[in-house]
Order: structure tokens, then C-alpha cells, then sequence
């Protein structure tokens, strides 16, 4: 493990940065979810699949309610966030996991209709 002293980096994390990764943990799962729906539906699960996106909503919404919560603050206090890599990162983690629900669900209808 690397010095602080080398890297540059403080161990202890500031509410913004453990705000950004609660959101990449929360919408990565719920991204997950999604991928795996998408496969089992492929494998005529349907219900396992719509169960799997309905948990990915889950995961979805903790990461989405943490983000509005920086939103709230920053409107609050006139764009006072600071806007960091990390940040970027964690909103582009938040639209991949969205995108990849609309997905899903296309898909899950799509095998669905196959199907019958």
C-alpha cells in the first residue's frame, strides 16, 4: 500500500467524496442487475428478470436520492460543490445505470413477445 506522503492522498474522506461513492456503489449494482437481467431474460427467466430489474430500482434509487441530495446543497448554497472527477464519474455511473434499465426492460419485453 502506498505512503500518503507519496501519493498525495489524505486517508480520511470528505463528505463529498464518500457522497460520489455511494453513488457509484449503489448504481453500479444496480447496473449489474440490469446486465443480468438482460441474460436471463435471454434464457426465457422472465420473472427472474423483471424481479432482478425491480432490485437494480432498489440500488438505482439509494445512489439517485444521494445525488439529488448534493443537487439540494448545491442549489442551496449557489453552486458552492465543488465539481471533481469524481463527481463527473459517479453522474456518469448514475446515466449508464439509467440507460442500462431502459434497456433491460426493452429487452425483457422483446424476449417476452418471442416467446408467444
Amino acid at each position: 500500500m502506498a505512503d500518503n506522503d507519496q501519493t498525495g492522498l489524505d486517508d480520511d474522506m470528505g463528505p463529498m467524496e464518500e457522497a460520489c461513492f455511494q453513488i457509484i456503489a449503489s448504481v453500479g449494482m444496480a447496473k449489474s442487475n440490469y446486465i443480468k437481467a438482460i441474460e436471463v431474460a435471454k434464457d426465457g427467466k422472465l420473472d427472474e428478470a423483471r424481479k432482478l430489474v425491480e432490485e437494480g430500482n432498489e440500488a438505482y434509487l439509494q445512489g439517485h436520492e444521494v445525488h439529488m441530495g448534493l443537487l439540494q446543497e448545491d442549489a442551496a448554497t449557489i453552486g458552492s460543490i465543488h465539481v471533481s472527477l469524481l463527481l463527473v464519474h459517479s453522474e456518469d455511473q448514475l446515466i449508464q445505470a439509467e440507460t442500462f434499465r431502459v434497456i433491460a426492460l426493452d429487452f425483457i419485453d422483446l424476449y417476452e413477445r418471442l416467446s408467444a
